[in-house]
C-alpha cells in the first residue's frame, strides 16, 4: 500500500504474566490477608502487598511489600509463601515496627553512651505507622534535635515526631515533625 502511511500506535507497558505465575500469586495473597493482623483502627491497618519480582519457567520470585507489628510476623510470612510450590525466592521489604523500635533505642543507647544525652530525662519513643514519637526532656535544645536526627535514618520511620520537653500526657500530636 504505497502512499499510506502507518502511525504507531503506542501501547502501556503491560506486565504479562503467565497463568501459573497469576495462580501463585494469587496463592501467596490470600497467605499475607490471612497471615498479616490488620488492627481494628482506621490508621493502623497492616496490609501486606505481594508483587511478582521475577519469573522463568522454574518458578517465579515473589516480593513483599508492607508493614507488620512484630519481625516474627515478617519472617513467618515469608517462610509460609515460600511454601508455595513453584516460589523460587521470596524478597521481603516488609517493615516491622518492633525493629524500628529496637533500633531506635540502640542508637538512644548509643548516644548515652558517648555522654550526649547528659541530663536527658525520661526519654521515651513510640513508633507507629511508619512514624517515631520522641518524649522526654532535655536540658538544651542542641541535644532535642540531636536526638531528633538520629532518629531520622532509621529504616522504614517517614516522619519524626520530636516531643521533647513537652509533656506526654497532653493529649494530641504537639511537637515538631521531620519528614524523611
Amino acid at each position: 500500500m504505497a502512499g499510506h502511511s502507518h502511525e504507531e500506535v503506542s501501547t502501556p507497558n503491560i506486565q504479562i504474566t503467565s497463568e501459573g505465575a497469576q495462580q501463585i500469586l494469587e496463592r501467596a495473597r490470600e497467605i499475607a490477608e490471612r497471615s498479616v493482623t490488620v488492627s481494628s483502627t482506621a490508621y493502623s491497618t497492616h496490609a501486606a502487598k505481594v508483587e511478582i519480582e521475577g519469573e522463568s519457567v522454574e518458578g517465579v520470585i515473589l516480593a513483599l511489600y508492607g508493614k507488620v507489628e512484630l519481625e516474627t510476623q515478617r519472617e513467618e510470612l515469608a517462610t509460609e509463601i515460600r511454601q508455595i510450590p513453584g516460589v523460587l525466592e521470596v524478597k521481603n521489604f516488609m517493615i516491622a515496627e518492633d525493629t524500628i523500635l529496637r533500633t531506635a533505642y540502640q542508637r538512644l543507647d548509643a548516644m548515652r553512651a558517648k555522654g550526649k544525652l547528659e541530663d536527658a530525662q525520661n526519654i521515651s519513643i513510640l513508633v507507629e505507622n511508619y512514624i517515631l514519637h520522641l518524649y522526654g526532656d532535655v536540658p538544651q535544645k542542641d541535644m532535642k534535635y540531636a536526638l531528633e536526627r538520629e532518629m531520622v535514618g532509621i529504616t522504614g520511620v517517614k516522619v519524626v515526631v520530636n516531643h521533647i520537653g513537652l509533656n506526654k500526657n497532653i493529649p494530641g500530636n504537639l511537637g515538631k515533625t521531620r519528614n524523611v
